[in-house]
């Protein structure tokens, strides 16, 4: 306790001696200029973010018992980059996590909690077509649908890690292998084994083209031991490979759309593992004052029909940021499902942008079981008597970016279970609400 007590103290000392200095530093306006050289890079640079997110909650168990609930989360980040010389350069991010009321306050709080991230950069030989990064770090592909951040949980990911990028022309190659951090909340106990993930990363993106394709192959092996679906079967680690493309062109105006798909195979555990996932996404956006936009999405990703053939199809979406696509209540991930998503956004003022998504959640198996966005298993009925239909949900979102430092960020949202959810979990509606306060400075 007394550490951690320590530990914040020092943090929040720290924001209190940028926030003056980032205010001195900022000066007057810089006199404009026909021709400006782009800015030298400081040698030492730091800075501080404060999140905080006040939610709500109603009836997330689907079960007509009262169970509103409200909780807080806390994240204060702060960052270091020092640049001893111009091929050479250290990145530091120290961390502290808390959640509070959440049936009794709960400190998110180790050291692999407290370091998110410290890497260095080097370019090799001087050149600016390779660098490598190594340590701990973020990784982030694509849309994040399978290696993001996941950036909205109060800890996020983060991996002890290397990666070689390669940069030629309009391409960009990553190759990386990486594990990832493992996160222990409130005191729980480490995992018994690391998950590793390896392979690599092509694009092919134009200066100025609002188009842009991917390459990659992912390899997962996770350490923790299974019997797979046979339960007389012997202990075996899981190996997953897994190949995909994605096709993205989004001008500012007009059409636009996205095609992204994945297949998978290997072993989970002695299960032999084969599936698939396809993402497709199309839409407009209007150049009007209002800024509007209209998008329609469909999610696929593969589940299984039989939990004890001894072959896995369930498609494993590895390490993502599921929250921001599959509905924000979280109750839905890349696995098992059919996703039809409509999206409508506007901007009726520079400050603010609206956003409704609607949802509609079947099952692609429906013997295979119901998982939220973090793999935990919501509904089963191995007997698929209980149908396809996990149900519907509608997201209102509103986004103020009031200052350059800070940024609001509301929403409200609604789960009417379908006859799959009513008969599994339970027939009450779920409601959410929250608001996200950020400050960066500088």
């Amino acid at each position: 306790m007394i550490r951690r007590n320590h530990y914040r103290a020092t943090l929040m000392a720290a924001a209190m001696a940028l926030c003056p200095a980032s205010a001195q530093a900022q000066g007057p306006p810089a006199k404009s200029s026909s021709v400006q050289e782009p800015a030298k890079p400081k040698p030492i640079e730091a800075g501080i973010e404060l999140r905080w997110r006040p939610e709500l909650r109603d009836n997330f168990d689907l079960k007509p018992a009262d169970d509103f609930d409200g909780f807080s989360g806390l994240r204060i980040r702060l960052n270091l980059t020092a640049r001893p010389h111009r091929v050479f350069s250290f990145f530091v991010q120290a961390q502290e996590s808390e959640a509070f009321r959440t049936r009794g306050d709960k400190i998110i709080h180790d050291w692999d909690t407290n370091l998110h991230q410290a890497y260095f950069d080097w370019k090799i030989g001087g050149s600016e077509h390779w660098e490598l990064r190594g340590g701990r770090q973020e990784l982030i592909y694509g849309e994040e649908r399978l290696v993001g951040a996941f950036g909205w949980d109060t800890v996020g990911r983060s991996f002890d890690a290397a990666r070689l990028r390669q940069k030629h022309g309009a391409w960009s190659n990553d190759f990386f292998w990486g594990r990832m951090v493992d996160v222990r909340r409130n005191g729980a106990p480490a995992r018994a084994a690391g998950q590793d993930l390896s392979g690599g990363y092509f694009s092919h993106a134009r200066p100025n083209s609002p188009s842009r394709t991917e390459f990659y192959g992912l390899f997962l092996r996770d350490g923790l031991r299974t019997r797979g679906e046979i339960v007389t079967n012997p202990l075996q680690t899981t190996r997953i490979f897994t190949l995909g493309l994605r096709r993205v062109f989004q001008p500012k105006q007009g059409w636009r759309y996205s095609i992204e798909n994945a297949w998978q195979f290997g072993e989970r555990g002695p299960d032999t593992h084969r599936a698939a996932m396809l993402i497709l996404s199309a839409g407009y956006a209007w150049a009007s004052k209002l800024k509007p936009r209209l998008q329609f999405e469909y999610n696929f990703a593969t589940g299984d029909n039989n939990p004890a053939d001894g072959a896995s199809r369930e498609f494993n979406n590895l390490f993502p940021t599921n929250h921001i696509y599959y509905g924000y209540m979280d109750l839905i991930g890349l696995r098992n499902v059919h996703d039809f998503r409509g999206t409508a956004v506007a901007t009726p003022h520079p400050k603010l942008t609206l956003e409704m998504d609607y949802h509609r959640f079947l099952l692609a198996e429906k013997r295979g079981p119901w998982k939220g966005a973090t793999g935990r298993v919501l509904g089963s009925d191995p007997t698929g008597a209980s149908g396809r239909d996990v149900g519907q949900e509608v997201d209102f979102t509103a986004r103020l970016p009031l200052h350059k430092r800070f940024n609001l960020l509301g929403g409200y949202s609604f789960f009417v279970p379908g006859a799959y959810a009513r008969r599994t979990r339970g027939p009450e509606t779920q409601q959410w609400a929250y608001l996200q306060i950020t400050v960066r400075i500088p």
